[in-house]
């Protein structure tokens, strides 16, 4: 831990431990204002070391990934919350190739993070938030409203195109047309069993309509 020592002993304790009044307009509401790193009184002289030490990880993140040290700077505002809290907003500013580090904004945030727990297990009573900021770049223009909708979704079996279904458009007739031969089918059946039954002669009233195998008679 000789890191956060000598990071540490650039402030006084005496002065850091000095109690500070917050006013009723510092409770309902966050202020924000510029820190001083070479002043030892007040908030600036109480950030200084947590300044010194997110620059040394945020240049150590970015060594360990190859990242060059001109493509990201860091920048930080103090704070105090309306519920009296004390702390830093920090801000990743990148300054050239946008389009390489933008896919890797969270990975390399997660990284950043988990390096400065390491050596501050604290480090979240103070870290107000994490932000990032693309200066420089070329904006385009937001695309089609429509293209944020999801993609439909496949055709299922009622949907399937006639080509799906195992054919091309000519070859499949519609449904409508499919009803109507199934139709034509049936009543050609119906005709034919009625014309088949005009054509066999009329039945003899006194011929039983079976005949008699009973043993015996011939």
């Amino acid at each position: 831990m000789g890191l956060i020592d000598r990071i540490f002993k650039n402030s006084p304790p005496g002065k850091d431990e000095k109690k500070e009044k917050v006013g009723p307009a510092t409770q309902s509401s966050t202020q924000f204002y510029e820190d001083e790193p070479d002043s030892q009184d007040g908030q600036g002289g109480r950030n200084a070391p947590r300044r010194e030490l997110v620059q040394v990880i945020l240049r150590d993140t970015m060594r360990k990934h190859g990242i060059p040290s001109d493509w990201i700077e860091c920048r930080m505002l103090s704070a105090v919350t309306r519920t009296g809290r004390r702390g830093l907003h920090v801000n990743f500013v990148v300054k050239q190739a946008h389009d390489r580090l933008l896919p890797y904004v969270f990975p390399f945030q997660d990284s950043f993070e988990k390096e400065l727990s390491r050596f501050e297990p604290r480090c979240r009573d103070w870290l107000l938030s994490l932000g990032w900021e693309f200066a420089g770049v070329k904006v385009a223009d937001m695309p089609d409203p429509k293209s944020w909708n999801p993609a439909a979704p496949p055709a299922g079996p009622l949907q399937a195109t006639p080509a799906e279904r195992g054919g091309s458009p000519a070859q499949q007739p519609p449904p409508d047309a499919e009803m109507e031969r199934d139709l034509q089918a049936l009543f050609a059946i119906r005709d034919a069993a009625m014309a088949d039954t005009a054509r066999k002669p009329p039945a003899d009233p006194a011929k039983p309509d079976f005949e008699d195998t009973h043993p015996g008679h011939g």
